[in-house]
């Protein structure tokens, strides 16, 4: 049994809707979602079916046969920017010749003094391709201060091209996404168009914290990957080393003679950038035992798990990876708020659940205690009591305790907000948006950070992001 979401065209008439439904219901598949909105699309609609795999795929086939897919022909782009103009005799007329010059036609435009030097424009363009939407945005930028550019405004539709077709268009080129990734991206951005309509909040924002999250993680590959690195000897045996990316989760790695214990791995969109890191630090790598522990199934935390033949992970964040291999929900997607967004992520940052045959369970949270002990886990000299929370920030995190060296690594129950880079800032700042909250219960993971802070105050504190810290 399977979920399978159909984006359909569907003619301006009575009763063809209903013709879907019973060609659905022939092949033995249920509705379990469907999604339409006149307002936006006359045509598209967004149908979730859930039924055996077969029954989908004869499905399929007769909805391609009959024509009802939806086929995206047109290249034609709408796009709302935002223009300051400064108020010097000319500046209008300049902007209206890039337009002739790049043969794009305006389809709104809403401006008023504003009692300063300059006012602020929206303008609706409408082009023929992106390319052209591009070029006009590049000369313009020259001369006037471009403050924003969305694909629609806030107060109204321009008119009936789909806001979130070409926010996927617009992703699949920057991400190079398949055509299946693709769909994936415009069925859940569409899910999120739903969820934020629903509460009446601005949808536009949203979609460009989005689009701000897939533009870093693609502006930091590369030569720009450039993370903070350091260390801390904990003993002549023992080094451990932060390695803090622009974007994402922290990396720490524990080298005790010849063997490396990593704490998490981070995006997955960076295994490249991060694999070259590691071969620089330790010049032996490749030949070097190595071992994972996992704090929690966020994907900022796990990306990496192809050189790894041991992953350690609690029992609940096995049961979550499980699900995501069984194609069902994992404990993020339970909340129907974070779903949609979620799988958005999933595409941004490459991310792949691990391989369950490498997966090691530390052990299972047995009452409803904030903290309770599943077990020692030693490595070399170091020694962890290692806990499981609560799931405050997500069921299934843990932390490990070094109580002899003080060292404590939290995962993302703690983060240090004082310590981050400027990238870092500005990448967690996304992220309210990019789940819809940070916390599973946001009250229980303060509960936890609280218990943290006054339990091990004085100890090394290895935050999930942001550099470590200790009170002196």
């Amino acid at each position: 049994m399977r979920y399978k979401t159909f984006i359909l065209s569907l003619e301006d008439r009575s009763g063809h809707l209903l013709e879907v439904s019973r060609i659905i219901s022939s092949h033995n598949a249920n509705i379990t979602r469907l999604s339409y909105n006149k307002v936006v699309d006359q045509h598209a609609v967004f149908i979730e079916v859930y039924g055996r795999e077969e029954d989908i795929d004869r499905l399929s086939g007769e909805l391609e046969e009959k024509n009802y897919m939806l086929q995206r022909q047109s290249e034609e782009v709408d796009v709302l920017l935002t223009l300051q103009i400064i108020d010097i005799p000319g500046t209008v007329t300049n902007i209206l010749e890039v337009f002739e010059k790049y043969d794009v036609n305006i389809s709104y435009v809403n401006t008023q003094e504003n009692n300063t030097s300059y006012q602020y424009c929206k303008i609706g363009l409408y082009a023929a391709n992106s390319r052209r939407i591009q070029s006009v945005i590049d000369e313009i930028s020259t001369f006037c201060e471009i403050t924003d550019i969305n694909y629609d405004t806030s107060d109204r539709v321009i008119d009936n091209t789909v806001f979130y077709h070409n926010f996927a268009d617009e992703m699949e080129k920057k991400l190079s996404l398949t055509q299946e990734q693709t769909n994936i991206f415009l069925d859940n951005s569409n899910k999120i168009l739903q969820i934020l309509e629903d509460k009446h909040e601005n949808y536009f924002k949203t979609f460009n914290y989005i689009r701000k999250f897939a533009n870093m993680t693609v502006d930091f590959k590369g030569d720009n990957f450039n993370p903070r690195i350091s260390h801390k000897p904990v003993s002549e045996r023992t080094t451990i080393y932060l390695i803090e990316p622009q974007c994402g989760g922290n990396v720490y790695i524990v080298k005790s003679d010849n063997e490396l214990l990593f704490v998490d791995s981070g995006f997955a969109c960076y295994r490249d950038e991060m694999k070259k890191v590691f071969h620089e630090l330790f010049v032996d790598f490749d030949n070097l035992e190595k071992k994972i522990v996992i704090t929690h199934a966020d994907m900022d935390h796990v990306g990496i798990n192809d050189i790894f033949s041991d992953i350690y992970v609690s029992e609940n964040t096995f049961i979550n990876f499980k699900r995501e291999h069984e194609g069902k929900k994992n404990f993020r997607e339970e909340n129907p708020l974070h779903e949609p967004y979620f799988k958005l992520d999933r595409i941004i940052s490459q991310y792949e659940p691990p391989e369950l045959r490498k997966l090691r369970i530390l052990g299972s949270k047995k009452g409803d205690d904030d903290f309770e002990k599943l077990c020692e886990f030693t490595f070399n000299e170091l020694s962890f009591d290692v806990y499981e929370s609560n799931g405050g920030h997500l069921k299934g995190e843990i932390i490990l305790v070094e109580k002899n060296k003080k060292i404590v690594f939290t995962g993302d129950i703690f983060v240090n907000v004082e310590g981050f880079s400027k990238e870092q800032y500005d990448f967690n700042l996304l992220a309210p948006y990019l789940m819809g909250s940070v916390n599973s219960d946001s009250a229980k993971a303060s509960r936890c950070r609280k218990i943290i802070l006054k339990e091990y105050g004085d100890y090394l504190l290895c935050p999930g992001h942001g550099e470590w810290t200790q009170r002196e």
